[in-house]
Parts: C-alpha cells; structure tokens; sequence
C-alpha cells in the first residue's frame, strides 16, 4: 500500500493558482520517483545477491511441502500472512500495542539481517552486527533514516530467503491472490490503511519512507518484498532459458507499476494497494518469457 503524508499544512495555503499546484505535484511525483528508484535497486540487488549465495551453497528452504513447485507451498505463505496480519490487527487494539509491535518488529529485524550479514562477513560477526543493528533502531527509535536502512534489510532477508524456497508455480498463485487481497484490505475492509496509519505514526519499520522537499510516501514493506520474491524464485528456480534476463525484466516490470502507484497517490492524494499493478507486470514479463523462450 501506498500514502501520502503532508510535512505541513500550510503548503497548499501558499499555492495561488491551480496551475502552480499542478507543476508542484508533477515535480513532487519526479522526486518521489527517483528517491524510489534507488532504494528499490539497492534492496532488490541485495535480496537477489541473498538468494543467488544461499542457492550456491545448497541451501533449500522448504516452506511448507518438499517440492519448491507444490501448490501448498503459497497457500501456506497466505495462509501465514492472513495469521499475521490478524495478529498486528489485534495488537494494535491491545493497551501495550507499542512495546508488543516493538518486540514483534525486533524479532523480524534479527532473524532477516542475521541472514543477510551472515553471508558477507560469515556467523559470528553476523550475529554481532545483528545485534548492534537491534541496538542502534531502539536507541534511535524516531529515525526515519535508521528505519529505512533497517526496513531495506529485512526486505533482502525476508524476500531472498522466500523466493529461494518457491518454484514459479506456486509463486504465480501467491502473487495473484496477494494482489486480490490487497484490493480488498485498502477498498474494502480498509484494514490495511488503518494499518499503515499505526505503523508510520509510530516509525516502525514495517513500512519504507519516501521522502520528498514537501511530502512523505509511505510504501509498505511487503511492496518491496513481493518482486524480489517473484525475481529471486526466477533467478534461481525458474524454467527459462536465461533467467537471469527474465529475473531483471521482472524487477522493471515492478518497479513501473511502483510508479504508477506513487503517481496515482499523488493525483488522487489517497491511499492506493500498490501489488495490483506491479503483479499485473510482472504477470505480463513472465507469460511473455515463457511463450517466446527467453
């Protein structure tokens, strides 16, 4: 999901005509964009650079059933996510919300950034980085900056690790039903939206800030999960020719329907689910890939 947070609300009040208004927001979006662009290809390399180092070392993560192509394995990754989410839903109506989500968003950030520090610098000054990494977001827990480096970091873990263990079947069902349910939790149920609205207001590092001269775009972490899900499972368990190629068009493919998300944000100046679109894409580049054998 994506929205919009004003940095102050005397911006508009300053703007005199429509005109001016319009040639702001044109150039809030090409902000917007390019602040996008980078931490999209920095997260995504790493995760695939993840994926592609456990793949060399013959390590097979098995989410739920033995072959990587079983159904169950993305019915079992829904199904988890459905649980999950549950679960913040439930926090957030709890007295102590704070320091539960707190707890819940430290396990994340230690297990993902064990994963992606073990790889460069081996398990015991791994597990110290990860453990210096804990320390410095709950010394600084208002850093927007400090949140966004540890949000990138889990992404790679998280969507590296995940796209190791699936085959492209079960992939192409849990991206489409992850962009249903998107739909769903942004128009209809709205939870998500509620969501995202605890998860800013606190800084927590469920979310990815992309801060321009006079708006903050708040994109959803799993926003950036899911390609690099999708491009890690092409990578290195996918049935093309050259999938490598594949993997990257896929990532383009995500990040064009990322901007139509942030652009439409800006025009409607509304909460939008930002899978739809780049699931759509991605769809689109892997039927393409198959059917001409690239």
């Amino acid at each position: 999901m994506v929205k919009k947070n004003k940095k102050t609300s005397s911006l508009r009040k300053k703007v005199k005509t429509e005109k001016d208004n319009n040639s702001r927001d044109d150039y809030i979006n090409w902000e917007a964009l390019l602040v996008l662009l980078v931490i999209f290809v920095i997260v995504e390399f790493l995760g695939l650079f993840v994926a592609y180092s456990l793949a060399t070392q013959g390590v097979q993560p098995e989410i739920f059933a033995e072959d990587s192509n079983s159904i169950w394995n993305a019915a079992y990754l829904f199904v988890s996510i459905m649980i999950m989410t549950a679960i913040i839903l439930l926090l957030m109506r709890l007295r102590k919300r704070k320091q539960t989500l707190w707890a819940l968003e430290a396990l994340a950030v230690f297990v993902t950034s064990m994963i992606v520090f073990e790889i460069f610098f081996g398990e015991t000054i791994g597990l110290f980085l990860s453990i210096c990494v804990l320390l410095w977001r709950f010394t600084f827990r208002k850093s927007v900056l400090f949140r966004n480096f540890v949000g990138m970091i889990a992404i790679a873990g998280a969507g590296g690790l995940i796209g190791l263990s699936l085959g492209i079947v079960p992939i192409v069902a849990f991206i489409t039903a992850l962009a249903i349910y998107d739909l769903i939790a942004v128009f209809g149920t709205k939870h998500m939206v509620a969501i995202g609205k605890e998860v800013t207001k606190e800084n927590f590092a469920f979310t990815i800030a992309l801060p321009t001269r006079e708006h903050q775009f708040e994109l959803g972490n799993g926003d950036l999960v899911i390609p690099l899900v999708v491009a890690s499972s092409t990578l290195v368990n996918g049935p093309f020719n050259n999938n490598f190629i594949v993997a990257g068009f896929v990532l383009a493919a995500s990040y064009v329907g990322l901007a139509i998300s942030i652009q439409s944000v800006s025009v409607l100046k509304q909460p939008l689910p930002a899978l739809p679109p780049q699931v759509v894409l991605m769809l689109i580049i892997l039927g393409i890939s198959f059917i001409l054998g690239i």
